[in-house]
């Protein structure tokens, strides 16, 4: 199957991106949280040798036959083969995560948390739905791929159905094209659907299963999620992970989470009453939480509101029963559930870095893929029967035409033109990310040119406020900043964010001299309610001991994934 692939993505050609970007994504995800001026050969060759070692180190546990089969799609593609190792290049990017945390660099989850009970409502997102939640009684599994791969991952999707020989069970996967990747998004004619997500722990490993062999592993053999479960228990995990699976053909629950790190693995299973299952990006095992890391200052909010957001639109599609559409609606919802707005970006389920978004049902026998740019979610979509046809090969789907007239549908003229604005503003986002991302394309002036007219359509975004104030810090405009930042604190109706603003802004006080303006804010945050979302910035506080430098704040950096601000 894998020379299969390699010819079939030789047929097809302009595959060449994906093997250009897997070398450098993880680095590239590390180097984003230094400050701008340290972004430099130096550092960019020591990350870079780290996670070549990590990855190095990886594939050399990997198994024969799945080294063979991407070594062959390789060869037939004309790919040097030295490239196999970027197969595992999210767990090297998790691993280093969990080794931050391991030296203290990353704060324990449960050591921000000590009023709180040991189970935490957990926070790609993920949504299944069977029974009476769906409107015709079919199980269907929903799913955002957030990923670092915005215009790779999004501009060639592909679906690969895959016929195997020995194992008896046809399984396929949804990918970009050359990516031979059957772990991260599949089903098979078993009724199983699953799909990856990214987790944080402090206990890592690199002599285990890769995420990509150990999802292919699971939809390639297993029948059932008892199948599923037994399997993933027999192996050592190298990362951090949260897979979500679905079987309609089950007895009991319809769908569960398998949960990593190196060395264990615990499963949640879907309420017995319930008929549906929300996942995104915490873990859900109290076993598991200890060691859980948060990430950046945002993380926690971030992935707690995506699953807060998505529960609620299920309960209220419950009387009716939830549909296809709604679920592509859902996986493009923009709404940040603290606040009840919408966002251009921030704490909501549509991400920039939504690069595959997909709808699967082996009951319906029925596949709907986006072929959108990202973010992904708003389609548009193609249905794709789920076959395994007997002959290696390929063809490209069309999408249906719509009338301009059913375009347009009930929401008329003035609707329509504020999605175009709504869409124009995220093209703007997606821009200033990607320079961000990439010097050669251009610096901070052009990335605030950039969220500027992103702000025109989105009737004073405090996300776009904030992420335009970091900027003007970073580049020295204190004044334009702390502007920028009040005017963000006014508008902002979420009390996270609306916390995160008014601690820039005491630190931008501060570090220009605005010493009580500063210490009155610094005050309003200490003695905010002791929330879980408000505790991180609780603990900035403190830390900050009253006070912040302007040394520190030119080395302020802007985080357009999760709308926050890198920091040393």
């Amino acid at each position: 199957m894998g020379r299969q692939f390699g010819e079939i993505m030789r047929e097809i050609g302009q595959y060449e991106p994906i093997f250009d970007f897997y070398p450098v994504m993880a680095q590239n995800l590390l180097l984003g949280s230094l400050p701008r001026k340290n972004r430099n050969l130096l550092s960019k060759g020591f990350v870079s040798l780290s996670m070549k070692l990590a990855e190095a180190k990886m594939n050399s546990h990997r198994w024969p036959e799945y080294s063979k089969r991407t070594l062959a799609a390789l060869k037939a593609a004309g790919i040097r083969s030295s490239i196999e190792k970027e197969m595992f290049t999210m767990d090297a990017f998790q691993n280093a995560v969990g080794i931050m945390g391991m030296l203290r660099v990353l704060p324990e989850l449960r050591r921000l948390e000590p009023l709180l009970n040991p189970q935490l409502v957990p926070a790609c997102t993920s949504v299944a739905v069977w029974g009476n939640q769906s409107k015709d009684k079919n199980l269907y599994h929903a799913r955002n791929f957030d990923f670092p791969g915005v215009e790779v991952w999004d501009k060639r999707p592909i679906v690969v159905f895959c016929n195997p020989t020995d194992t008896g069970i046809r399984y396929g996967y949804v990918a970009c094209r050359g990516a031979d990747v059957p772990g991260i998004t599949a089903f098979n004619e078993a009724g199983l659907t699953l799909s990856f997500h990214t987790r944080f722990h402090k206990k890592v490993g690199f002599s285990g299963l890769g995420v990509v062999d150990f999802g292919h592993k699971m939809i390639s053999e297993s029948r059932s999620i008892e199948e599923a479960v037994s399997l993933a228990k027999r192996y050592k995990i190298n990362s951090t992970w949260g897979a979500i699976l679905t079987n309609c053909n089950e007895k009991g629950s319809k769908a569960a989470v398998i949960e990593t790190n190196f060395g264990n693995v615990e499963v949640t299973y879907s309420d017995r009453k319930s008929e549906s299952m929300v996942n995104t990006n915490h873990y859900f095992s109290p076993k598991l939480q200890d060691g859980e890391l948060l990430a950046a200052p945002s993380f926690c909010h971030h992935t707690r509101s995506r699953f807060q957001r998505a529960t609620q639109l299920l309960a209220e599609q419950k009387s009716k029963g939830t549909t296809v559409k709604d679920l592509q609606n859902l996986l493009n919802d923009s709404v940040d559930p603290t606040s009840g707005e919408s966002r251009t970006m921030g704490s909501t389920i549509r991400q920039i870095t939504s690069v595959k978004s997909v709808v699967m049902s082996p009951e319906a026998e029925k596949l709907y893929v986006s072929v959108g740019l990202a973010p992904t979610g708003s389609g548009p979509y193609l249905e794709i029967p789920m076959r395994w046809d007997a002959a290696p090969g390929y063809t490209f789907p069309s999408l249906t035409k719509k009338s301009k007239d059913e375009s347009v549908g009930k929401k008329g003229k003035s609707q329509e033109t504020k999605t175009k604005e709504k869409k124009k503003a995220i093209e703007y986002y997606k821009e200033a990310m990607l320079i961000n991302d990439d010097p050669k394309l251009g610096g901070i002036d052009d990335m605030l040119d950039r969220l500027e007219e992103a702000d025109k359509g989105s009737d004073s975004d405090p996300s776009l406020l904030f992420l335009r104030g970091i900027l003007h810090i970073e580049k020295g405009e204190f004044q334009k900043g702390s502007y920028l930042l009040e005017e963000t604190v006014r508008l902002e109706s979420s009390p996270f964010r609306k916390q995160q603003a008014q601690l820039w802004l005491a630190r931008t006080y501060s570090g220009i001299g605005r010493n009580s303006l500063s210490a009155r804010l610094y005050d309003e945050i200490r003695n905010a309610p002791d929330s879980l979302d408000c505790l991180v910035w609780k603990m900035k506080v403190k830390s900050d001991k009253g006070s912040y430098s302007l040394k520190k704040l030119r080395q302020v950096s802007p985080n357009f994934l999760l709308v926050d601000a890198n920091e040393l």
